[in-house]
């Protein structure tokens, strides 16, 4: 039996069902005064509660002694190098992962570095006020109402999830893809290995090389049976604000580009203008990296063609890659 379980049996007597039932809004606030009083820190959600009593647990802190402060002061969006007993602290806290709910199993999906990047800033000297956001598609941490995606140094790939519901942008893959299956059947020698679902950033420029190649060619435009095909490529051209003249690789890094922020719109972004991506090493050390239209489009080609990829139907980034 864990910290929190003991701490919940010793308090449900004082609960109408014998337990706190935490639908009912009124025991849900009752356990975290309790929980409050118990521990000495604010308590806002029940995510706090596992974070503080994880953090507790790996500081071996006794019933009513207080999570330590870290007094290096923090900023959201600025990079940050512990040192001395915050660095300590960090260091102990850095290995540490969130439960899943009602199990005593570490989280599949979370990272090192999430706990302590928690407590660096929900008990830092300036405070900030940090939930755990680990949702379908947002970030590990909201950071003052901020989405903040963790990454270990350790790390150079990180996935940002499954983009089927991105409609628009699957449609335009598969139109890709399917446009390079169909004239690889003309070659003998070509085979066609990559699917919407799994595919590098290089494996989709052959199908622009395809397009730019019936871009040049006038003649076969006048032709009625060339009028469909034609019609799909004037549309994706379009839609990727293409011009006729771009190359194969400025086609597949726009597209990729165009994927991408669609999907950091959400995660780390929340739907909001900017988010982060904090990249944090195990001796404390903090690198945030911006998130928004802006830093997407000024990747240049080479960087997009190398540093994104598809694998399982989810968007991976190899960060090296893409930002250094």
């Amino acid at each position: 039996m864990d910290n929190l379980d003991k701490f919940i049996k010793s308090v449900a007597w004082k609960f109408p069902k014998g337990y706190p039932d935490m639908n009912d809004s009124k025991d849900k606030a009752m356990l975290f005064e309790l929980a409050e009083n118990f521990m000495g820190e604010i308590i806002i959600n029940e995510a706090q509660i596992d974070y503080n009593v994880r953090i507790r647990k790996a500081l071996n802190l006794k019933e009513g002694e207080k999570i330590p402060t870290c007094n290096t002061p923090l900023s959201l969006g600025d990079d940050f190098n512990l040192g001395g007993e915050d660095e300590k602290i960090w260091v102990k806290l850095y290995s540490i992962l969130p439960l899943k709910k009602d199990s005593e199993i570490p989280t599949a999906g979370a990272g090192k570095g999430e706990i302590a990047t928690y407590w660096a800033f929900e008990y830092n000297v300036n405070r900030h006020n940090v939930t755990d956001s680990r949702n379908g598609e947002d970030p590990d941490l909201t950071i003052d109402g901020i989405g903040c995606e963790i990454k270990s140094y350790e790390t150079s790939n990180i996935t940002l999830g499954k983009f089927a519901r991105d409609k628009e942008n699957v449609k335009l893959l598969n139109k890709v893809i399917s446009l390079l299956t169909l004239f690889s059947k003309f070659d003998a020698e070509s085979e066609v290995t990559v699917n919407a679902g799994n595919f590098k950033a290089r494996d989709i420029i052959p199908a622009f090389d395809i397009m730019a190649m019936f871009e040049k060619n006038k003649q076969l435009r006048d032709i009625d049976a060339f009028e469909p095909l034609y019609d799909s490529i004037d549309a994706l051209y379009s839609r990727l604000e293409l011009a006729p003249t771009a190359s194969p690789q400025e086609g597949a890094a726009k597209l990729l580009k165009q994927i991408l922020k669609t999907k950091l719109l959400k995660k780390p972004r929340m739907g909001k203008d900017i988010g982060y991506i904090l990249n944090v090493s195990e001796n404390g050390k903090g690198k945030f990296y911006l998130m928004n239209d802006a830093v997407v489009d000024a990747i240049n080609v080479e960087r997009i063609l190398n540093g994104v990829y598809v694998s399982s139907s989810e968007l991976g980034m190899n960060f090296k890659n893409l930002f250094g």
